[in-house]
């Protein structure tokens, strides 16, 4: 468990010491692929770091609608802020694939905070990276429309694999619809007239970049 915690960005910098106190109070959870982690509105338990798999936070309303705001990756932690203001869930977490955690209670999570300032430097951190996105995601909202939701996303997932810039992590036009606000048909209209002006390539689940994509749709 040392050695994948160490690995853990979240985790980076502790000692040894002090991964073995979060070895000895965290639990470590398993959950299939489709598993809630929590759900919006929930009481808070704990809170939890992901150490494999990967995560969607989200929102949605009683039509079933959703919109996905953030994609967790192994490292980070999820949870925390209910547990420092004792509110209710702010927003549903569920496996995007099969998950492992390691889970920390609320009493737990609080002892932490006063026994090692280390983690209470993580948590504000944390909180600072939430908020830089949930800005970032609130401005593209209001400033961008369909067209320019999809550009931002599509950069900020961009890399570079044998010298090709693609998005490799499988995105449905459902799932794009769902993390820029828009309806399905509109981002199957757009990634056409992308295809159609050579911008993109569509393969094998992965979307391939040709050219830089225009400013305006």
């Amino acid at each position: 468990m040392l050695s994948i915690l160490q690995n853990v960005p979240l985790l980076q910098g502790f000692s040894e010491e002090q991964l073995e106190y979060m070895v000895q109070v965290g639990v470590k959870r398993s959950m299939p692929k489709g598993a809630f982690v929590f759900r919006e509105g929930d009481p808070a338990e704990g809170m939890y770091v992901l150490l494999e798999g990967q995560t969607r936070y989200f929102s949605s309303d009683n039509q079933g609608k959703e919109f996905v705001f953030l994609i967790a990756e192994p490292g980070d932690a999820m949870g925390e802020i209910s547990l420092l203001d004792d509110e209710p869930r702010g927003w549903s977490v569920q496996c995007e694939e099969n998950c492992t955690f390691l889970m920390f209670s609320k009493q737990e999570f609080r002892e932490a905070l006063n026994r090692e300032p280390q983690v209470k430097d993580v948590v504000i951190l944390n909180l600072a990276r939430m908020v830089r996105i949930l800005s970032t995601t609130m401005k593209n909202l209001a400033l961008l429309d369909v067209y320019g939701r999809v550009r931002a996303l599509f950069e900020s997932m961009l890399e570079t694999v044998d010298g090709q810039e693609m998005i490799s992590q499988p995105l449905t036009q459902q799932a794009i619809a769902d993390r820029v606000g828009s309806s399905r048909e509109m981002i199957a209209r757009i990634l056409k007239e992308l295809v159609f002006g050579g911008y993109i390539r569509l393969e094998n689940k992965k979307i391939i970049i040709i050219q830089k994509l225009p400013e305006r749709f």
